[in-house]
């Protein structure tokens, strides 16, 4: 009977170790996950805004008077400048594929307001006006699917 006292002694050394070891590992992972969706809500939040800002620069480029012969350098300038290519390369590696086909959608209907204007259209163009509305339809859905993608709900609490 000498040996029930260091096996029960030993027993509980092993509950009381698998059991701090699986509250660690709960910890970690749930830390883990609180990250990566912090990440994605900062990311999302950031290619947003970078969409935002480049259509506003090219809106405003569009309204305006410009020299012809600076036309090309000055769009491309513009839309480059807000950083979203990079974030788009982020999105590409953190985001799930629904986010990312609707970051390129409304990325690419940009794109194509770039070359409208570097082609020689403004505010004025139904190209330009066509494209302006295909974004407000594109960055919508972008935000739908950000959304759901973080679980924000649609109803506002007031």
């Amino acid at each position: 009977m000498e040996w029930i006292s260091p096996v029960s002694t030993a027993l509980g050394a092993v509950i009381g170790v698998g059991s701090t070891l699986l509250a660690e590992r709960l910890r970690w992972r749930r830390d883990r996950i609180t990250q990566a969706h912090a990440t994605r809500q900062q990311l999302y939040a950031d290619y947003s805004a970078a969409l935002s800002r480049m259509r506003t620069a090219l809106s405003e480029y569009a309204h305006a008077v410009q020299p012809v012969e600076e036309r090309a350098r000055r769009v491309r300038e513009l839309f480059l400048s807000p950083g979203a290519y990079e974030l788009r390369h982020q999105l590409a590696i953190l985001a799930p594929l629904e986010v990312i086909d609707a970051s390129q959608a409304a990325f690419l209907v940009l794109r194509e307001t770039r070359d409208c204007l570097v082609a020689g259209a403004d505010a004025d163009s139904a190209s330009y006006r066509e494209l302006d509305e295909a974004f407000d339809g594109a960055i919508g859905r972008l935000r739908t699917v950000m959304r759901r993608d973080l679980g924000v709900s649609d109803h506002v609490v007031r």
